[in-house]
């Protein structure tokens, strides 16, 4: 009787989820449907039909003025794309998003985007519908568990109204923002796409976002030209990561006190550019649906691209909330039709028509800045809805994606992440089943603050003998030293100098408490036999593993395998007492 009670819960627990999933594909439909049209009417209140000189210069850092004040003094989490946001509110903060955040990325994203910098919707609609979710999870009252699962729900629903392609949308949750195509959530998450795009068409109507011309492959060697446009896509992928992280670099060394005013010092720079080039204000897609329809020239095509590339990387490094799905897609565009253009100028009898290179160059580009090869074919499929394109898509996706991600190690969204201290999981340790680091570590451990004297890191050494010793604090960790430079120091008079003037390792290894055991093993023999372990959040200290706390769990648990962790071992080892 208790068995069948307690599936009948489940069975209503699991409907009324699946209840809530349709909620919010209604929620996330119309909240990315309002965002849309609120872009468009802002821009229009702003510009007008034809804006002239001055009000190019001079709106987007106006405008700047007001979301720096917003995004200093009430809505610090929803500068940039949101994705990145979403990542680490799912990875990190069991699903847990403010209810400002979703409110306050649809203002201050309409304002930036709508002010004409060049950024695009979908990234902070993706925030705003997971942010509804999550908000909706804990006022209901669900598990931990199930609120987790509804961002990247509410991500895929937003998506898939602010796109129009629901099936990339659901690849795109599970690929980015979850790291595993074989999440358990697939379900819900397709049917709160499905909702969401039906919301989206019954009120925009079921028109595709652009007029795709008919694909077809002329020859087979025309793959070469697609393979090249994979590498220029590889490379053009390489300039705007690179490009962005060290702007983003630039504008964060800036005294403290011009945080504020950052926005508006990019707006600015936006507006000049604006005036000389204003077809890359804003999302861009009416000049991407020209560069699909042969409407532009390579010339046109080719300095859009390099002026897009810049004013993208300005509008996000100034600290603006917009994102780079549509800017990907734009310059992919412009990329494309421009190598269409010239291989078409070259062979016109073996090629086919330009747009059909600014398709798979949006693809391609996509692929190398986003990382989501995955999301970038299904996307392109559902735009053309022709599966002659996928053979020159997934060409050109392979090469641009392999480029880019040998020159540039961490996705720009997790790169993004860790300029600002957040370092999310690897898809291989979030899958695995091993045990993990804060299993094997030990908490109570010795810490040398940097301002103790050479003679009192001496006496606290003398008890035990440790060889190795953290300096800094938990907060800040700076470092292994060694016991042999404290010695040294003592021998060469140095007794009331501070430690943190003696040679220490800055770089040593560390590990996140999440990652296993094999990968603990392995860093731990990069060292003298000291690994610390470190938050992803803020990297601050947790524990450290060393090889005596490995043999120790290993000899408890048999093959280290059942999470359970090492008790702490107060009266014998004498890395586990505290000395901070």
């Amino acid at each position: 009787m208790i068995n069948s009670l307690v599936s009948q819960l489940r069975l209503r627990e699991n409907q009324i989820f699946l209840v809530l999933t349709i909620i919010i594909g209604v929620l996330a439909g119309l909240s990315a449907v309002l965002f849309t049209l609120a872009i468009w009417s802002t821009s229009y209140g702003l510009f007008g039909m034809s804006p002239g000189p001055s009000r190019l210069l001079l709106v987007p850092a106006a405008v700047g003025l007001v979301t720096g004040v917003l995004l200093k003094n009430f809505f610090p989490d929803v500068r940039g794309s949101g994705i990145p946001q979403t990542e680490r509110a799912y990875h990190l903060n069991h699903g847990v998003m403010p209810a400002r955040v979703p409110f306050g990325k649809f203002i201050t994203g309409v304002l930036c985007v709508g002010s004409g910098h060049s950024m695009g919707r979908e990234g902070p609609s993706v925030q705003i519908g997971a942010g509804l979710a999550s908000v909706l999870g804990r006022w209901l009252r669900l598990s931990p568990a199930r609120v987790q699962a509804l961002v990247p729900i509410g991500a895929a629903a937003a998506l898939s109204a602010a796109f129009n392609t629901p099936v990339a949308a659901v690849l795109f949750a599970l690929e980015e923002i979850i790291g595993d195509l074989n999440a358990g959530i697939i379900g819900p998450t397709v049917v709160a796409s499905v909702t969401s795009v039906i919301v989206e068409r019954s009120i925009l109507g079921n028109q595709p976002l652009f007029r795709v011309p008919q694909y077809h492959l002329v020859s087979p060697s025309e793959l070469l030209a697609y393979a090249a446009l994979g590498i220029a896509g590889g490379v053009i992928s390489l300039m705007f990561c690179k490009g962005l992280l060290w702007s983003r670099l630039l504008f964060s060394k800036l005294p403290k006190s011009t945080e504020i005013f950052q926005p508006a010092m990019g707006g600015l720079m936006i507006g000049a550019i604006l005036i000389a080039f204003p077809q890359v204000m804003g999302v861009g897609y009416e000049y991407v649906d020209q560069a699909l329809n042969g409407g532009l020239v390579f010339k046109t095509m080719a300095v859009l691209c390099a002026i897009k590339l810049v004013a993208t990387i300005i509008s996000y490094a100034s600290g603006n909330a917009g994102g780079i799905f549509a800017p990907s897609l734009y310059l992919g565009a412009m990329a494309g039709g421009a190598v269409g253009n010239l291989v078409h100028h070259f062979a016109p009898a073996s090629t086919g028509d330009p747009g059909a290179y600014a398709l798979v160059g949006m693809g391609a580009l996509f692929a190398g800045i986003i990382r989501a090869p995955m999301t970038s074919v299904f996307m392109i499929f559902e735009l053309t809805q022709d599966y002659q394109i996928l053979v020159p898509l997934m060409v050109a996706n392979l090469l641009s994606f392999m480029i880019s991600r040998h020159y540039q190690h961490k996705p720009i969204y997790h790169a993004l992440l860790e300029q600002d201290g957040i370092f999310l999981p690897d898809p291989e340790s979030r899958l695995s089943a091993t045990a993990r680091a804060r299993d094997i570590m030990m908490q109570d451990v010795m810490v040398l603050p940097p301002e103790s004297t050479v003679e009192n890191a001496w006496k606290l050494s003398q008890p035990d003998g440790t060889q190795f010793y953290l300096l800094g604090s938990r907060e800040f960790p700076l470092g292994i030293l060694n016991r042999g430079e404290i010695e040294k120091a003592m021998r060469a008079g140095k007794a009331q100098e501070r430690v943190s003037s003696l040679s220490y390792d800055p770089a040593s290894p560390h590990i996140y408490p999440d990652q296993p055991l094999d990968v603990a093993i392995e860093r731990l023999a990069q060292t003298q036999g000291l690994l610390p372990v470190l938050s992803r959040q803020g990297h601050r200290l947790e524990g450290v593993i060393t090889r005596e706390t490995v043999m120790r769990f290993l000899d408890r648990d048999g093959n280290g395998l059942n999470n359970h962790p090492p008790a702490a071992d107060h009266a014998g080892s004498p890395d586990s007492r505290v000395k901070e």
